[in-house]
């Protein structure tokens, strides 16, 4: 009877650990299934406001190209005649620059356009005030300083020496100083830059043949107009 009564209670732990198996089995595939189990998912990337999208914009455009490929400015397009209207002429009496205290000229940029009937070249500068302007016709333009022939396209160069202006000497001139190429065309026109020495700025402005122009400035910016007639 002894071995008897073993043999059963033998058999019902066996059963016992049998049954609590598969519900332990059926309990960790029920967890599997649930609809509220969550697998870890990566947090979205941050969206981009439509300001971040949005390139900047450059200030530039005479109706000119800028030598950064910069449009013009809405004042500088509107204005679809010359600067001086029919003032145009084959020379220039030379202006004094005027000074705002605690203000320096800077070249800034150099842009360039067309109208109907007229190319229009824009010299801007930072700082407040007025530059002087002299200019000359030359038979072979040079850098200023050095006297080494500048490489300006055309026959005839309209020489524009720009005063009152500063060199880029601090760090924070250097900022504002102009970083474009030296040489921007429209039309037959070829300008060029030669930078700035000492108080003046050089450009040179290449063209097929000598042609009438005109010499004005706007403020705010600070710029220098030089429209050349077709």
């Amino acid at each position: 009877m002894s071995a008897s009564r073993n043999f059963f209670q033998s058999r019902l732990h066996l059963s016992s650990a049998l049954a609590f198996t598969a519900l332990t089995a059926s309990l960790a595939l029920a967890g599997c299934s649930s609809p509220h189990a969550q697998t870890p998912s990566a947090s979205p990337a941050p969206q981009s406001s439509s300001s971040d999208m949005t390139a900047p914009q450059s200030d530039a455009a005479d109706s000119s190209q800028s030598a950064h490929e910069s449009p013009e400015t809405k004042e500088e397009s509107s204005l679809a005649s010359p600067i001086n209207g029919n003032a145009w002429g084959s020379s220039f009496t030379a202006t004094e620059p005027t000074y705002v205290d605690g203000s320096q000229l800077v070249f800034h940029d150099m842009r360039v356009g067309e109208y109907t009937s007229f190319y229009r070249v824009v010299i801007e500068f930072s700082g407040e005030g007025t530059p002087g302007v002299r200019q000359s016709w030359s038979q072979q333009p040079v850098e200023q300083g050095r006297g080494r022939a500048l490489p300006v396209a055309g026959t005839s160069w309209l020489d524009l020496n720009i005063s009152g202006t500063s060199m880029p000497i601090t760090p924070e001139l250097e900022k504002q100083y102009y970083a474009g190429p030296r040489n921007v065309t429209v039309g037959p026109l070829d300008v060029r830059e030669d930078g700035t020495f000492e108080d003046q700025t050089h450009v040179v402005i290449g063209m097929d043949s000598s042609r009438d122009f005109q010499i004005g400035f706007l403020s705010n910016p600070t710029r220098v107009v030089i429209d050349v007639k077709k």
